[in-house]
């Protein structure tokens, strides 16, 4: 009967170790950052807060979108898409356009855009 139990521990052991590390839960960031693309678009158009708010609003009907920040004054947006699948730049050019502006420019990062944290002028 030893034997027996000398196995039911292990197995025990087992099942208790893998379940431990089963159970530990990621942090928010680390499941964000696998799937975290940042974008930066340059914006012809922007004149004041109004115009800002309109674009600022169809930005975040896409989906995993956050973290919005536009620029009047320099003329451009960057935000974060938190999804697996972001849009094309062709997708984000017809997303600024039917908010009345124009995008020159659209960058896809893995890392956040420096500008972001510039104040404004």
């Amino acid at each position: 009967m030893r034997a027996f139990d000398k196995i039911n521990n292990t197995w025990l052991i087992f099942f208790i170790a893998i379940m431990s590390t089963m159970s530990l839960p990621m942090s928010a960031t680390a499941q964000e950052g696998s799937l975290t693309i940042y974008v930066k678009v340059q914006v012809d158009g922007l004149s004041c807060p109004f115009c800002a708010y309109g674009l600022e609003k169809n930005i975040k009907k896409i989906e995993g979108a956050k973290d919005v920040f536009i620029s009047v004054a320099k003329g451009y947006t960057t935000f974060q898409i938190v999804h697996p699948t972001h849009p094309s730049k062709a997708e984000l050019t017809k997303i600024v356009e039917n908010a009345g502006f124009t995008a020159r420019d659209v960058k896809f990062s893995k890392t956040p855009f420096t500008e972001k944290k510039e104040e404004e002028d």
